[in-house]
């Protein structure tokens, strides 16, 4: 049985993790199963991937990738000031997963962490962000806006 984890539900950030490091990492998981990761650099460099993700069973995590939008952040921080590329994504992620206090270096008091057994977007640690999340939080809605959801009843496919 594929399930949702309401657990991984939210934002999670690899920068409590990432002292010294000149890139960040970021997950964002939605309950309907939709979510995305992202990438960004010092240098400017963003991307952000999405991905329909489920656990198939206790501990493993699947990140199925659909789509990919890779550029430079605009200096607002807020998405994209130019993009040079966006496709789709057929990247297939099986992962160990495990949440737990963890004592992130430089800071001062513990914090919830997501652990993964593989990197995903260059990160294997991070901390719990914002609980509530929307599709309109992603970074590249703008260069590549969400269809709305397919329910199954539906006659469009």
């Amino acid at each position: 049985m594929i399930s949702l984890d309401e657990h991984l539900t939210g934002q999670w950030c690899s920068a409590p993790f990432d002292a010294g490091a000149m890139e960040t990492s970021e997950l964002v998981f939605l309950a309907d199963g939709r979510g995305w990761s992202r990438f960004d650099s010092i240098s400017g460099e963003l991307s952000i991937g999405r991905f329909a993700w489920c656990h198939s069973s206790p501990g493993l995590l699947e990140l199925h990738y659909t789509w990919r939008v890779n550029g430079r952040w605009s200096p607002s921080g807020d998405g994209f000031e130019t993009v040079d590329d966006s496709g789709p994504d057929d990247e297939l992620i099986r992962t160990a997963y495990r949440i737990g206090t963890e004592q992130a270096p430089l800071s001062s008091a513990p914090v919830t962490a997501l652990l993964l057994g593989v990197p995903v977007e260059c990160a294997e640690a991070f901390a719990r962000g914002r609980r509530v999340m929307t599709p309109a939080d992603d970074p590249s809605s703008a260069a590549a806006p969400y269809a709305p959801p397919v329910h199954p009843a539906s006659p469009v496919r």
